[in-house]
């Protein structure tokens, strides 16, 4: 892959992982779009390592927390993110496991970007316009998160945008429900690639880890890292109308020009 294609998908992950924009779903479309050659296997895995890197940067004083709680025996479940993660991440690995060969049946273009529409509109309707339950049980709250977040496993969904729209809905507050949804991608990314890398392994492709693939982990580290922060304020000051229509439109490129 030649250097410019390697920055430009760089950037596009950089800062597309923590907007409810589906990066993935992004990273295949300028590809395509523009002919990027040799989008690789390991290339993916590489845009995604770099942006776990920008996020356990960011949450790192977090994760902190939750290591020290659980050698010294404070970890509480009613008010720490050790279970939320846990729990929000279980349903996700059951529905990875159960059914991630039929979800493939689903991955094509015309049906990622009706998936893409629809999802960025219920974002913006369950965000602005308070449609939410009360649900006082932190157990529940955390199950339903990962029930929602495994949907995500449609391409175009947004796993990010997915969880946001999970919280909003049982009346978590923005801020807080983007910070949620950044916190829970770092168990998500953690085990896709896992996964990935122990393909690579069992298909003897890991000598195609080569230094554009390390170019790319600490380019999209490094934009992650830089743009973490605003990527929140934005959110959590605008909401997510304009995000709806970039969807709709990124959507409609899809449906329209992707064969």
């Amino acid at each position: 892959m030649q250097f410019i294609e390697t920055i430009v998908l760089s950037i596009v992950q950089g800062i597309g992982e923590f907007l409810p924009i589906s990066s993935s779903t992004n990273i295949n479309l300028i590809a395509k779009l523009f002919s990027f050659n040799d989008l690789s296997f390991s290339f993916t895995v590489a845009l995604h390592g770099g942006s776990l890197i920008a996020l356990l940067v960011y949450f790192r004083k977090v994760i902190c927390k939750i290591i020290l709680g659980i050698f010294t025996n404070k970890v509480k479940l009613s008010n720490t993110a050790f279970y939320l993660m846990v729990l929000s991440t279980i349903p996700v690995i059951i529905t990875g496991f159960l059914f991630s060969n039929f979800i493939k049946n689903f991955d094509v273009p015309f049906i990622t970007g009706i998936i893409l529409i629809t999802f960025g509109i219920i974002l913006h309707l369950v965000d602005n316009y308070n449609i939410s339950i009360n649900c006082k049980s932190n157990l529940l709250k955390y199950t339903i998160i990962g029930c929602f977040q495994s949907i995500a496993i449609f391409s175009g969904v947004s796993r990010s945008g997915i969880c946001i729209t999970a919280c909003r809905f049982l009346n978590i507050e923005r801020s807080q429900a983007i910070t949620i949804s950044l916190l829970l991608a770092i168990p998500s990314i953690s085990g896709s690639l896992i996964l990935e890398l122990i393909n690579m392994y069992k298909t003897n492709t890991l000598n195609t880890l080569d230094i554009n693939t390390l170019f790319a982990v600490l380019l999209t580290g490094a934009i992650g890292i830089v743009a973490i922060e605003p990527c929140i304020k934005y959110m959590t000051r605008n909401g997510f109308y304009s995000l709806m229509w970039y969807r709709i439109i990124i959507g409609l490129i899809v449906i329209l020009f992707i064969k």
